[in-house]
């Protein structure tokens, strides 16, 4: 018992530890984790046969059975102090047994006697694997319910996939190249989604939401860093231009027009800066104290007008040609239904913006303008055609693009995804659907857990 005591108590401070540290070192506690957790399953036993993993356990699963992509699972029990079941599924390259996987519970068998299960519905990923857990009744322990666990099987197809825990993704269409972004560890993957060629890249510092910029004929990725500097990259090689002090603070979002850099910070005291590139001086400041974490996006054809978004606030700022504000809006929005995120989309030809999660539009009044129809549908992505009249709805909770008119709000198709889409582009009469093989949960969800999808849906969009 009193190893027991022990190893809950470690498990309670490494649980602490994971939500101070980043990605890279989760890793490592991770395996310390799975450690702990093996220790916490054989503490206080007196069943030194039974193993955690492996195939010499009290449950025995039987090899895969794949019919119409349905999984059929079959087991055997040697234990008769196993009350239920539950089955285990985790999606991913590295299978079963790294904690790092997206691993859910996907049923339970409340009785001992039923030793099957069927998987109607089987993540669309290069790799699936299962196991069968059994729990002991609450009786054999007072103080924890005893498990077992069955050996691993896998589902394994032919399904290119990218294992980057990816916060965004740039494509530079030019250049066939996806460019998916770790900001939190500041590292950045490039991916030709025709050739499969792929790199990765250390930025030696977090990063904000990174932006596309066209430069004559280069395209340039500018990289707002959590050091207060903007580092400029040739999109395609990735050589480093140019590197401009910003702000002492983290720098969240940039866009150059002409030779302007409007930059927003992580501080509410100084949100937007404006610099000029040629010189790196500091052209004019806002100093109207708002949200900070705010995303820049200029609209088309004006010199110059942004919107700012996050999930707390929009204003629209109007500048003169020489980067001094002329006007400023801002609304909080009030209710859950008129949410936005940092996460949107200017529709051409007009001045007004598509947010996720519920498709929102707001124009640069700040007004709300209107809504798609979706029902409980929620949406990660969009794209807008050339002229503005129809946006191609990227859901988050559902395999499927939805295809909306703009003018009537009315739904005109469903293009049907394998996976559900997180970002997506359009190129060459195709859509390309970066996906993730899992719905995102509600109320807990790292990107860190899932593999990405890379799919081509052969659609015209004019």
């Amino acid at each position: 018992m009193y190893a027991l005591v022990v190893c809950f108590n470690l498990l309670l401070r490494i649980m602490w530890l994971i939500n101070k540290t980043n990605f890279k070192m989760k890793k490592g506690i991770y395996v310390l984790l799975s450690f702990i957790m093996i220790c916490l399953n054989s503490c206080d036993s007196d069943s030194s046969d039974i193993k955690l993993k492996g195939e010499n356990t009290s449950i025995f699963l039987e090899e895969l059975v794949v019919k119409e992509n349905h999984v059929q699972l079959k087991w055997k029990a040697n234990n008769d102090s196993i009350a239920y079941y539950r089955v285990i599924r985790a999606v991913g390259e590295k299978g079963i047994y790294d904690i790092n996987n997206n691993r859910t519970n996907i049923t339970e068998i409340n009785s001992s006697d039923e030793l099957s299960y069927t998987d109607t519905n089987v993540p669309y990923s290069s790799r699936v694997s299962y196991e069968v857990q059994g729990i002991f009744s609450e009786s054999e322990d007072q103080y924890y319910m005893k498990n077992v666990w069955s050996n691993a099987r896998e589902y394994v197809r032919d399904i290119p996939m990218i294992n980057f825990p990816s916060d965004d993704v740039i494509f530079v269409t030019e250049h066939d190249r996806l460019i998916f972004i770790n900001k939190a560890d500041g590292e950045i993957k490039s991916y030709n989604y025709k050739t499969k060629e792929e790199t990765d890249f250390e930025l030696n510092s977090g990063v904000g939401f990174c932006t596309l910029n066209k430069n004559g004929q280069r395209f340039e990725l500018l990289v707002p860093r959590n050091d207060g500097w903007l580092f400029i990259y040739d999109a395609n090689s990735f050589d480093l231009i140019e590197q401009i002090k910003i702000s002492p603070f983290s720098v969240v979002s940039a866009v150059i027009k002409d030779d302007l850099i409007f930059a927003s910070t992580n501080t509410s005291d100084e949100p937007v800066i404006v610099i000029r590139r040629s010189t790196k001086e500091i052209v004019s400041k806002l100093t109207w104290y708002g949200d900070d974490d705010r995303r820049l996006q200029i609209l088309p054809n004006t010199n110059t007008e942004l919107f700012s978004v996050n999930s707390d606030e929009i204003s629209f700022y109007t500048y003169d040609a020489n980067g001094i504000m002329i006007d400023r809006k801002y609304k909080d929005p009030w209710d859950s239904e008129y949410a936005t995120s940092t996460n949107f989309t200017i529709i051409p030809n007009s001045k007004k913006f598509i947010t996720a999660p519920l498709g929102n539009i707001f124009d640069n009044s700040i007004a709300y303008v209107n809504g798609l129809p979706r029902g409980n549908l929620k949406f990660s992505d969009f794209i807008i055609n050339t002229s503005g009249s129809l946006v191609y709805a990227a859901c988050s909770n559902n395999k499927s693009i939805e295809v909306y008119d703009l003018s009537t709000f009315r739904h005109i198709e469903t293009l049907k995804t394998n996976a559900y889409p997180y970002r997506i582009f359009y190129k060459d009469g195709e859509i390309i659907s970066v996906s993730k093989p899992t719905v995102e949960n509600d109320y807990y969800y790292d990107s860190s857990l899932s593999d990405l999808i890379i799919e081509r849906i052969v659609h015209e969009i004019n």
